[in-house]
């Protein structure tokens, strides 16, 4: 059985990947977020070959009360002008390297709160994720330096 998630060995293995693909996404993972209990940090990367377009894609997830990620997020979608640009900022900003990045990344849920086996914590999860939407509508997650492509902040 291949393992799925194996990572990229270097940048000509990811680089090679999305010329091949041309147009798609790479979902680098989830990290909880200390300050936010309850809270994860998704990271990916948004490609199409042609339009010469890499997006870094962050959306921040109450999966301690959304147990799907799909209704209680904010996100923000980053322009950079080529892949090298992306793979620096990822570094210095989340020191993830290319090697750190999975081909097929695949969750795993015990890594992460969630509102069936921490529902003693909902009260907490509840309180963070209010203080996350008042610091996420002041600016506190927004890079000033990067062009952003879109905001859940403008909606």
């Amino acid at each position: 059985m291949e393992d799925l998630n194996k990572n990229f060995k270097d940048f000509e293995a990811l680089y090679d990947f999305i010329q091949e693909k041309k147009v798609g996404n790479i979902l680098i993972g989830y990290r909880n977020m200390p300050d936010y209990p309850g809270m994860v940090l998704g990271m990916g990367i948004i490609f199409d070959v042609n339009k010469l377009k890499y997006e870094l894609d962050l959306e921040w997830i109450s999966f301690g009360l959304d147990l799907f990620g799909e209704n209680l997020l904010e996100n923000y979608l980053f322009k950079f002008k080529d892949l090298q640009a992306l793979l620096g900022y990822l570094q210095s900003k989340y020191n993830i390297l290319v090697a750190d990045i999975p081909m097929n990344y695949k969750i795993d849920q015990s890594l992460f709160p969630n509102p069936i086996k921490d529902s003693d914590q909902k009260p907490i999860f509840e309180a963070a994720w209010q203080k996350f939407q008042r610091d996420f509508r002041e600016g506190f997650f927004l890079d000033a330096a990067l062009q952003v492509v879109f905001s859940s902040n403008e909606i």
